[in-house]
């Protein structure tokens, strides 16, 4: 998950090799005694290994407290592809099954710090059925978008070339799946009632 995120990271082995400045998460307390001298070093203990300890973590190393909004895209298909993006950034994806999309919002109402939260579905020959079972699931705003310019295309190369930048060394033709749901995600949609 921490890949994914963009987080630089590496195991624990004596306290002088831990960085200046490093953000250490740990669920081992003889970790937490041996670094309590290292004043330029925040350490958080989590011996329950909760998801939103994990989540702050990686916040206080992006040296944040919480989105202002997140918004998930969702690109209907014969393979359902999500994009998590939080003020703009990917956070994370993920291709597969209703399941596993709902595990995906799942983990973001559970586990991450935001303000505001929306679902955005494009407006594909599945979506009715993706809205009606988010509907019933879940109690996040929903909004059905335009899809027609959100995959990639060779005649938008420039654009694909910037997106592709944001989305952290997903190849998008290879993704398409993924850029689409990324580009639903940052566009605007009509409100699902």
């Amino acid at each position: 998950m921490l890949k994914k995120r963009r987080v630089n990271f590496h195991h624990y082995y004596t306290p002088s090799e831990v960085p200046p400045g490093s953000v250490v998460y740990t669920d081992y307390k003889p970790i937490v005694d041996e670094l309590v001298h290292r004043s330029d070093l925040l350490v958080l203990y989590d011996e329950e290994k909760s998801c939103r300890s994990l989540e702050k973590a990686i916040m206080l190393v992006y040296m944040r407290e919480k989105y202002n909004s997140i918004s998930i895209g969702v690109d209907p298909g014969s393979t359902i592809s999500y994009a998590v993006v939080g003020d703009g950034d990917l956070l994370f994806y993920g291709e597969g099954s209703l399941e596993e999309l709902d595990r995906g919002i799942e983990y973001v109402l559970k586990c991450m710090y935001f303000d505001e939260i929306s679902i955005k579905v494009g407006a594909g020959h599945l979506s009715g059925d993706i809205i009606v079972h988010l509907k019933r699931k879940f109690s996040a705003p929903l909004q059905l978008v335009d899809e027609s310019a959100t995959s990639p295309s060779a005649s938008r190369i420039n654009e694909v070339k910037y997106i592709s930048k944001r989305l952290g060394g997903l190849k998008s033709f290879r993704h398409k799946g993924v850029y689409s749901a990324y580009r639903i995600a940052l566009s605007e949609g009509v409100e699902v009632l």
